[in-house]
């Protein structure tokens, strides 16, 4: 994860919750798009060596440990979220971390894994030269993150009613013109960079970093790494039946977006 004190208090906070969430697989965030979109984009790892950049408590790292690698190391700020991974898997290398400081040497891995971690940084530069670096010629980056436009837009809510069904919550990304040429309404803030606060799932107060599209391709290219490809996911078709809502408003709009970055050989 990133170097925001404020990002690793509050997975360090709610650790042993976040621990719990992942170990039943996740929301449907991640079941039906974000974890499905990765692991259907991992190329043949057998005999690689592989490092996950913000392992969490680790079950990424289990996975891919399951596909035949040579050795898989997972890395995270927060030591709470660590220690769940040592716990849960002993067989599988972890350390808390910088992702901007990476302490491996040179040329130590094939393939970088990281998901929806990037967006906890506000320049993306010192972490991503710092992936290169321990990447081998030829290595790949392959990393999810944030979508801007979903995660630029203005969020709005009603209050808690004691009947959750009562709730209401909007997303919104546009503009309101009047007849009158003065008045006018925009919601979100897609160009310009800007920190998030949030909560998540009711309770987990987290913050995170918005930037523009055109700004993400900058700081890639700066890093040295080719773009191979960009993916803009939707979620799987088992997604209709197990939660229609998520499928219907996610095949339109997007939530994430996935990064294929190559190291080319010098």
């Amino acid at each position: 994860m990133a170097t925001d004190k404020n990002v690793t208090w509050s997975y360090n906070n709610y650790a042993e919750k976040w621990a719990k969430r992942m170990r039943e697989g996740g929301g449907s965030a991640h079941k039906y798009l974000e974890k499905p979109a990765m692991y259907g984009k991992l190329p043949n790892l057998k005999n690689k060596s592989i490092l996950c950049v913000g392992c969490g408590t680790g079950e990424e790292c289990n996975y891919i440990k399951s596909l035949g690698v040579k050795k898989i190391v997972g890395i995270d700020i927060s030591k709470r979220l660590i220690d769940y991974a040592k716990k849960n898997y002993p067989d599988i290398e972890f350390y808390v971390m910088d992702m901007e400081k990476l302490d491996f040497p040179r040329s130590s891995f094939d393939f970088v894994y990281s998901s929806l971690v990037f967006h906890y940084l506000k320049d993306w530069t010192k972490a991503l030269k710092s992936i290169y670096k321990v990447l081998k010629n030829n290595g790949i980056l392959l990393f999810s993150t944030h979508h801007p436009m979903k995660w630029g837009a203005e969020k709005k809510r009603t209050e808690i009613a004691k009947k959750r069904s009562k709730d209401k919550r909007w997303v919104l990304m546009g503009y309101v013109k009047y007849n009158d040429e003065k008045k006018y309404k925009v919601y979100g803030d897609y160009l310009n960079v800007r920190k998030v606060k949030d909560i998540w799932f009711d309770e987990f107060e987290i913050s995170y970093y918005h930037k523009p599209l055109s700004l993400i391709i900058k700081e890639i290219l700066n890093s040295g790494f080719k773009i191979v490809d960009f993916i803009e996911p939707k979620p799987i078709n088992s997604a209709k039946n197990k939660d229609r809502r998520f499928w219907e408003i996610h095949r339109k709009i997007p939530l994430f977006i996935i990064f294929e970055l190559k190291k080319d050989k010098k």
